[in-house]
């Protein structure tokens, strides 16, 4: 049995684990129990929706692996080119798990021979340099608060409101009389 430790705080990272189990029994039983139950299996805990990836490598023909990996996750082909011929050699079902699905807490994983780490990657982060904010409007709470609440509408604007709801509610019991 092999043991991770998922440090507090982890954001943007993906493991790749190869699964140990005939594809023909994984298929069989993510068609009857489900991915998520399937997922429990294989990790001893449940994973919050979009926390985690379990699919056939077949379900990738066409553009392997290493490629879904660079385009859908954004993972720098400096960290893929290091475990690419174990990525492209994957056969039957891989699972992938996100940081998210420790909710940022430490967390130790034991994982069972079903199991095999093939790597982690990281997420490549865009950077976020901007300008600041220096408008006097751009500060919190520089605008002026209006505590008084609206009027309704009074004199000749209110007497005419009343006057069409009287129009619609006698149009409207005619109406229904006939």
């Amino acid at each position: 049995m092999t043991t991770l430790t998922i440090p507090k705080g982890e954001y943007g990272q993906i493991r790749v684990f190869a699964v140990n189990r005939p594809v023909d029994a994984m298929g069989a039983a993510v068609q009857s129990d489900g991915k998520a139950a399937v997922i429990r299996d294989l990790v001893g805990f449940d994973v919050p929706d979009g926390s985690a990836e379990l699919f056939a490598v077949s379900d990738l023909t066409g553009v392997g692996l290493p490629r879904y990996l660079s385009d859908g996750y954004t993972v720098t082909q400096a960290q893929i080119s290091a475990d690419r011929a174990r990525l492209e050699a994957l056969d039957g079902y891989v699972l992938m798990l996100f940081s998210s699905a420790f909710d940022r807490a430490e967390t130790t994983l034991d994982i069972g021979p079903d199991l095999t780490l093939i790597g982690t990657y990281g997420e490549e982060q865009p950077a976020m340099a901007a300008p600041p904010l220096t408008a006097e409007a751009a500060q919190p709470y520089t605008g002026v608060p209006n505590t008084t609440p609206r009027n309704p509408p009074s004199g000749r604007a209110g007497g005419a409101m009343i006057a069409l709801a009287l129009i619609v509610a006698v149009g409207l019991i005619l109406w229904w009389l006939l």
